[in-house]
């Protein structure tokens, strides 16, 4: 199986994807590539996926990088929060500091695509 691939700022992100069910679903229902308008939040940057994706929500504390979806949509965490969420994974390979600068925008454009 391939991977969900994520670019932002036209930069690809490296992401340690865990929850493999979900992605997968995420995959499927992607029939191209799939630009995501993000906007702050918080510590976090949110987006609507536009597709509906299995989730199995719990409890728990996000840290920089965390990708979750949650009731309002797909979540990439700049900091520490307790949320209630589906976690699908996390960024690699960047210190805290790089991701929140890398979100740091009030808004930016994030592609989804299976690579």
């Amino acid at each position: 199986m391939s991977d969900l691939k994520i670019k932002i700022a036209n930069r690809e992100i490296p992401v340690e994807w865990e929850n493999r069910s979900v992605v997968a679903a995420i995959m499927n229902k992607l029939s191209a590539v799939k630009k995501i308008p993000l906007k702050k939040d918080g510590m976090r940057q949110v987006g609507n996926l536009g597709i509906s994706a299995p989730r199995n929500d719990r409890n728990m504390l996000t840290k920089a990088g965390d990708i979750v979806l949650q009731s309002d949509g797909f979540a990439i965490f700049m900091g520490e929060s307790d949320v209630s969420a589906t976690k699908l994974g996390h960024i690699k390979g960047y210190s805290e500091t790089q991701i929140k600068n890398l979100l740091a925008p009030g808004s930016l454009m994030m592609e989804l695509h299976e690579g």
